[in-house]
């Protein structure tokens, strides 16, 4: 080879190297990031607020997987807001999902270990999956931070009529009805716990309170018949059911009012019988 060759390769050469790297470190850097705009706090406010009420309507009409969506999205773009957390935890709850209800609920307890949201949420769940204990602990631990808080109060109380501790249930519904007169959850509570363990004209005043049939809700007005059809006055009983329900389904109703009628006396003349020197009459 001539040396005018060799100096055009050389030439070539040092024209190609330094593309060629320069080729190759375009090939192995990293992929940019994308970059997103910082938004100002009354940004993000007005997107969550647009989330919940996205998610809220898809729950009010049962579309559970849109509110779900949502609410996850919501966890992971804004994890600082408490809103998508509880959202989250309700919507699983709802759909029957309660290990993942009870996982998000305890996220959210780690992020905000104040929330009696979170609290509240784990109490449910506890509660449907029969974790009495757990559940009485949760709902003990928002009274803590919320003594007069109703609706921990109508929990607790559900909880441990569950438990068997008819007494003490009824103790904490009362303690509550005393701070909140007005709650349909305790009176109604207190109502049914008091029909089923043998005071059902008690729990007809109870129920019955100061404001008459009119205004109960459904389920106080359910509480409220089952008093009467315990108390053996069917006619009050059937009065109230025809309110809500068609005459078949009353009828049944009126029928398994008597069959438990039967099986309450049953078991207070056995209660009777078992006592040291009582006889059943």
């Amino acid at each position: 080879m001539n040396v005018s060759a060799l100096r055009t390769i050389r030439h070539l050469v040092a024209i190609a190297l330094p593309a060629f790297l320069a080729a190759g470190c375009a090939m192995h850097r990293p992929p940019t990031a994308e970059v997103k705009p910082l938004l100002s706090q009354q940004d993000q406010a007005a997107i969550r607020d647009g989330d919940l009420r996205i998610a809220n309507s898809a729950l009010q009409s049962g579309d559970l997987a849109v509110a779900r969506n949502v609410f996850t999205r919501m966890t992971q773009d804004q994890p600082g807001a408490p809103e998508g957390w509880q959202g989250l935890g309700n919507t699983q709850y709802l759909a029957g999902e309660l290990e993942a209800s009870r996982k998000t609920f305890n996220l959210m307890l780690e992020r905000f270990p104040n929330s009696t949201e979170a609290r509240m949420g784990l109490a449910r769940v506890a509660v449907r999956q029969r974790k009495l204990d757990q559940a009485a602990a949760d709902y003990q631990a928002v009274l803590a931070l919320k003594p007069d808080d109703p609706s921990a109060l109508a929990g607790l109380g559900a909880t441990l009529d569950l438990r068997g501790q008819t007494a003490e249930a009824q103790a904490v519904y009362r303690r509550g009805l005393s701070l909140n007169p007005d709650n349909a959850a305790l009176r109604s509570n207190l109502g049914l716990s008091l029909a089923l363990n043998g005071n059902p004209r008690e729990a007809i005043n109870v129920l019955l309170g100061n404001s008459g049939l009119p205004d109960k809700l459904p389920q106080e007005r359910a509480n409220l018949a089952l008093a009467y059809g315990l108390l053996g006055r069917d006619d009050a009983a059937e009065n109230i059911l025809m309110t809500d329900l068609p005459e078949s389904v009353a009828q049944d109703n009126l029928e398994f009012y008597r069959y438990l009628r039967e099986q309450l006396a049953a078991k207070q003349a056995s209660a009777k019988t078992a006592r040291p020197g009582g006889s059943a009459k």
